[in-house]
């Protein structure tokens, strides 16, 4: 099985003001290029799974062409890749200090994407006979939350 993992994507991030021609700013372009050209490869390279770990964003706002760039990204390995699972897991950045705000990530749900938000979830994957156990940040505040263990494979 070929399984791809990517983590702390930081869409969004924006620093300094330099600007690009456009009028955007130039280190959120930087940012959301190195992610459009793992995607690209991503479709070349076919992976039977693809994991998103964490830092989706980097923030729990983000500002609406990171959360469209996102989308359309997915919407490329979606697309490209129909039998290839997607799981995104929430990490520090995507998680809101409140569970009353909610995250921007289950939007994607819509897209077929597999979400871990807020409690950590045991993915089964019977076609790959897999599964992911994605632990999001929120399962790590609460301790006393323990993350469902790997299950034993049947005799």
């Amino acid at each position: 099985m070929k399984l791809a993992h990517l983590a702390d994507l930081h869409l969004g991030f924006r620093q300094f003001d330099r600007q690009t021609p456009r009028g955007g700013n130039q280190r959120e372009t930087d940012v959301a290029e190195a992610f459009r050209r793992a995607v690209d490869d991503l479709l070349e390279q076919r992976p039977d799974l693809i994991v998103l770990a964490g830092d989706i964003f980097h923030s729990v706002r983000p500002t609406n062409p990171a959360i469209l760039f996102f989308f359309q990204q997915m919407q490329r390995l979606r697309t490209g890749l129909p039998d290839s699972p997607v799981v995104v897991v929430a990490g520090d950045h995507d998680t809101p200090r409140s569970l009353e705000t909610g995250t921007i990530l289950r939007l994607y749900e819509a897209l077929g994407v597999e979400i871990a938000v807020d409690k950590p979830r045991r993915i089964v994957f019977p076609k790959l006979d897999c599964a992911v156990l994605a632990v999001p940040h929120q399962a790590l505040a609460r301790p006393n939350d323990p993350p469902s263990g790997p299950r034993p494979a049947p005799l």
